[in-house]
């Protein structure tokens, strides 16, 4: 008994989980206690389910409306650019991606064809480099206490961003359309915004080569970083993954208005079952109108 304690007490992922627990058993548990001793377990049991589910579905509607991205809400994964591939040397030669070696035979379909340059400040090249410096460098020094970083499927070349510099980048992809019809994508847009259920695959590629060192000449500045010419190219392939922040609201939200529709429907088919027998034993017809409370009868 003493160890349990101890360990609900040190591991805090235990102790929140414990936490929550007895909330939600208190919480629902002294409502459907305060049903059940009026109107039955069965019924009272009903009742609070439909009163939770009814109260998620709201719920997970204002989650959809913020988008996932408040301060609330159970949020799925974000997006971000997801490492392919590091490869060294020749692209096409050396990559295993068919977006870089093009179709079989063709190779008019082969990198740098189809593929768009990115020049210095471009928006997408800004949000793609730091996955790939991330992906040049190997992980920082793991903090005691903090979680694992997990295993990287390709080993970092470089040991800081200031041993190499970015030489050149391009984009490939990234167009969002409806539906494939034969071959041919559509694309539907009301004003300035794109009706989508397809996501193309969004491509970028980072070349980096090693660089010179800084120079410092007396009395001047440090020179800037230069590439080393005779060093090989390291091109770093990210795919953009458009993530899953709705996701979790979405399936949440959508099993809550089954349940509810369920219980809802069960307390319906109670109600009328009541009606029926009500009915029977007056001997009047189901459905017919009763008569009003006070109302005087002849003897």
């Amino acid at each position: 008994m003493h160890i349990a304690l101890a360990a609900v007490t040190w591991d805090p992922q235990i102790r929140g989980a414990v936490i929550v627990l007895t909330g939600v058993l208190i919480l629902m548990g002294s409502v459907y206690m305060l049903l059940a001793t009026n109107v039955g377990a069965k019924v009272g049991f009903l009742l609070a389910l439909a009163g939770l589910t009814g109260w998620l579905v709201l719920l997970n509607i204002l989650w959809l409306i913020g988008g996932g991205l408040g301060s609330i809400g159970y949020k799925g994964v974000a997006p971000g650019w997801v490492t392919k591939e590091i490869v060294t040397g020749d692209l096409v030669q050396n990559s295993t991606l068919k977006a870089i070696t093009g179709s079989p035979g063709n190779p008019s379909s082969a990198f740098p064809n189809g593929w768009t340059v990115l020049h210095t400040g471009s928006p997408l090249l800004a949000s793609a480099s730091p996955s790939a410096d991330t992906a040049l460098t190997p992980p920082a020094a793991a903090v005691p206490g903090a979680p694992a970083v997990p295993a990287r499927a390709f080993p970092a070349p470089f040991t800081t961003t200031a041993d190499y510099v970015q030489v050149a980048a391009y984009s490939k992809g990234g167009h969002n359309y409806l539906f494939n019809l034969f071959g041919y994508k559509v694309f539907w847009r009301v004003r300035n915004h794109f009706i989508y259920l397809k996501h193309q695959p969004k491509y970028v590629l980072i070349r980096v080569q090693p660089s010179l060192p800084s120079i410092t000449l007396l009395g001047g500045a440090t020179t800037l970083p230069a590439a080393d010419v005779t060093k090989p190219i390291y091109t770093v392939v990210l795919a953009h993954d458009a993530g899953s922040l709705r996701l979790p609201p979405i399936l949440i939200g959508l099993g809550s208005l089954l349940i509810f529709g369920l219980t809802c429907e069960r307390l319906h088919a109670r109600d009328k079952a009541l009606q029926r027998a009500k009915a029977a034993e007056s001997g009047a017809p189901p459905g017919s109108p009763s008569r009003p409370a006070g109302e005087l009868q002849p003897a």
